[in-house]
Formats: C-alpha cells, sequence, structure tokens
C-alpha cells in the first residue's frame, strides 16, 4: 500500500473504532502516522488491507495495531496453516504406519523413516527430525512426546510468523542476523 491507501485505512478506522482516541488527532498529523504505517504495509495489496482492518473490527472494539494488520492479511491471503494437533496427528500417524524398523521397505527400496518423511508436510517433518524419528517411533511415553512435538511445533511457528513479519524491505542478509539473534544463535560478520 502507498501512503494515499493507508491514509484510507486510517479514515476507514476512524469510523469503524469513533471512540478511539488515537485516530483523534489533526489531519496533519494522520497523514504523518499514514506515512509510517506506509513502510510498514507497503507489501500488502490495498483490497487486502481494507479486508483485514474490517476482520479485526469484527472481532475487536479496538483499533488494530500494524501486526495485526499483516496478521489478518496474512490469514486472508495464505492456505490455512495446520493447527499444533492436526501436525501431530499426521505426525503420530506417521510413527503408527512406518515405525522406525531399521531395515528397507522391499516394494519401496525406502527406510521407514524415509517413508514417513515422504508422507508428511515438510514443516511436519522438520520438528520431527529435530526431535529424532526413531526416539519418537520408540518412546514408550506417547503423552511426554506430544508434549515436546507441540511445543516444537509452536516454536516452529512463531518462528516463521517473526521471519513473515520482518520488514519486507530490509535486505535479505539483515533479516538473517535479526533471525540469529531472535533463535539465540550467534550470527557471523
Amino acid at each position: 500500500m502507498n501512503v494515499q491507501e493507508v491514509m484510507a485505512l486510517l479514515y476507514m478506522e476512524k469510523r469503524l473504532f469513533p471512540h478511539e482516541k488515537s485516530l483523534s488527532v489533526s489531519p496533519e498529523e494522520l497523514a504523518a502516522i499514514a506515512e509510517a504505517q506506509a513502510l510498514l504495509l507497503k507489501d500488502i495489496p490495498f483490497e487486502v488491507g481494507k479486508a483485514a482492518v474490517a476482520a479485526c473490527a469484527a472481532g475487536s472494539p479496538f483499533a488494530p495495531a500494524i501486526s495485526e494488520i499483516r496478521d489478518y492479511a496474512r490469514k486472508l491471503t495464505e492456505p490455512p496453516q495446520l493447527s499444533a494437533d492436526e501436525a501431530w496427528a499426521l505426525a503420530r500417524q506417521a510413527i503408527t504406519r512406518f515405525g522406525s524398523a531399521p531395515y528397507k521397505n522391499y516394494t519401496t527400496g525406502k527406510y521407514p523413516h524415509e517413508m514417513a518423511r515422504d508422507s508428511l508436510p515438510p514443516e511436519v517433518w522438520h520438528v520431527m527430525e529435530l526431535m529424532g524419528y526413531t526416539s519418537m517411533c520408540r518412546s514408550e511415553k506417547p503423552e511426554v512426546v506430544r508434549a515436546q512435538f507441540i511445543a516444537a511445533w509452536e516454536r516452529q511457528q512463531q518462528r516463521q510468523r517473526e521471519r513473515e513479519n520482518l520488514m519486507p524491505f530490509l535486505p535479505e542478509a539483515l533479516k538473517e542476523k535479526f533471525l540469529a539473534i531472535g533463535d539465540g544463535g550467534a550470527s557471523g560478520s
């Protein structure tokens, strides 16, 4: 969105949230707000931004923050993400179906972990791989594995949201440094 489109959104917000004090400013101040917000919303199409503000208004009595507009815009334009429980159900299904035998399947020529990997969405497999597929299969405490999987899944989803919310105009190298700091990793120079 450009500054004029963000200004139109702000006027829409003023109509939707008439009691919002942060929007009760002079036209000059509103223009300055629009200019600042346009930097953070420039990658979102105007029609999607309008729909996101409307969705925020339908669910909250308060004017949306930039992060809320971005989240709603993402929800409106991207395919739905798996919930933690849905991801766990897929992981559990793969564990049950393929197990962890150390030998290849004669019909496919693949090891069980390869068949499990091929049957799962990449983001589910990534969490299973981090946790150790074989360890997950052989655990005698499935409730503990489930809790660990859910926690790892939610961390992965949070990191993904952070990546998506990084200002789109930042250079990739700078984004990676921020991610490394956020993940607790060291960044190289």
